[in-house]
C-alpha cells in the first residue's frame, strides 16, 4: 500500500487521507473485521483516478466520420456535438454543457453518446438509471454498512480508469421516486452541476472527488417526470422520430448488414428487394 502510494498521483489531501489509514491499518489485528473494511476502503482510493487524464482528440473531421458512419439522419443532433467539440477545442477546458438527449424509444440515443466517446478518443461509462431509487446508488454507502461500496459514478470513474470519460446516464427520465429511500434527483443536482461537481463528495470515500472533467450525457423518453432545477441543468436536444425516407437508409445501410450477420445468412444467401422494404416501412414500423 505503501508503495503505490509513493507512485499515486492524487490531491495531497487525498494522499495524506490514504497515509493516516494506512497508519490506522498496521494498528489492527489480522482477523479483525475493521481490518477487511479498512483494507477495501485503501484499495478504492488507491483505484482512484485522481489526476489520470486522457487527452482530447482535436481531430473534428475525423469526428463527424464517426458520426456519419454510425448515424444516418440526426442532422441537428449531429451539428450540435459538432459545435460542442469545436467549443471544446477552442477553450481547452474541461468545463462542458451536460447534453440530454431526448427521443422516443430505438432513435439511437444510447448509440451517439458511444460514437461521442469514440470520435473524442475517450473511454466510455453507461450507467443505466431506470428504476434506481436509493440515493446511496448515486453517492454511495457509509464505509460503516456491511458491504459498503461506492455509489455508481464514483465507481464509474474507477472503472474508466481516468478522471474524464464520456459518462453516459441511460434513461434520467426513470428514476424511481420512493422518497423513503432519500431523493435521488436531488442527488444528481450536484453531479450534474458543473458549478458543484468540482467537489462531489461519495459518502464511501469521504474525499472530494472532482467530476468537474467528465463528459456527462444523459437520455430520457420524455422530460415530463425530470424535475425542473435538474431539467435547467442540461442542454436538452430532441432526436426526432424518422421519415420513411430515411427509415429506408437505415435498414439498408445499417440494419440489414446487422441483421444477415446475425443469423449467418452472409455471402448473398437472403436478398430483400426495396419493395419488400417499403412495404415493412410503410405497414409494419408505424412508430418513431
Amino acid at each position: 500500500f505503501r508503495e503505490r502510494l509513493q507512485f499515486l498521483d492524487a490531491p495531497a489531501e487525498v494522499k495524506e487521507r490514504i497515509g493516516k489509514e494506512i497508519e490506522r491499518f498496521k494498528s489492527i489485528s489480522n482477523n479483525n473485521a475493521e481490518g477487511n473494511v479498512a483494507r477495501d476502503y485503501i484499495s478504492t482510493l488507491l483505484d482512484m483516478p485522481w489526476n489520470r487524464q486522457t487527452k482530447d482528440s482535436d481531430d473534428l473531421k475525423a469526428a463527424f466520420q464517426i458520426l456519419e458512419k454510425d448515424h444516418y439522419g440526426l442532422k441537428k443532433v449531429k451539428e450540435r456535438i459538432m459545435e460542442f467539440l469545436a467549443v471544446r477545442n477552442l477553450t481547452e477546458k474541461g468545463k462542458s454543457p451536460i447534453l440530454c438527449l431526448v427521443g422516443p424509444p430505438g432513435t439511437g440515443k444510447t448509440s451517439i453518446a458511444k460514437s461521442l466517446a469514440e470520435s473524442m478518443k475517450k473511454p466510455y461509462v453507461r450507467i443505466s438509471l431506470g428504476g434506481v431509487r436509493d440515493e446511496a446508488e448515486i453517492r454511495g454507502h457509509r464505509k460503516t454498512y456491511v458491504g459498503a461500496m461506492p455509489g455508481r459514478i464514483a465507481d464509474g470513474l474507477r472503472k474508466a480508469g481516468v478522471k474524464n470519460p464520456v459518462m453516459l446516464l441511460d434513461e434520467i427520465d426513470k428514476v424511481s421516486t420512493d422518497y423513503n429511500k432519500g431523493d435521488t434527483f436531488s442527488a444528481l443536482l450536484e453531479v450534474l452541476d458543473s458549478e458543484q461537481n468540482k467537489k462531489f463528495r461519495d459518502h464511501y470515500l469521504e474525499v472530494q472527488l472532482d467530476l468537474s472533467e467528465v463528459v456527462f450525457v444523459t437520455t430520457a423518453n420524455t422530460l415530463q417526470t425530470i424535475p425542473r432545477p435538474l431539467l435547467d441543468r442540461m442542454e436538452v436536444i430532441s432526436v426526432s422520430s424518422y421519415t420513411e425516407n430515411e427509415k429506408m437508409h437505415i435498414a439498408k445501410e445499417h440494419l440489414m448488414k446487422k441483421q444477415l450477420e446475425r443469423h449467418g445468412l452472409e455471402g448473398g444467401l437472403l436478398s430483400i428487394s426495396d419493395g419488400a422494404l417499403w412495404k415493412i416501412i410503410r405497414n409494419y414500423t408505424k412508430e418513431a
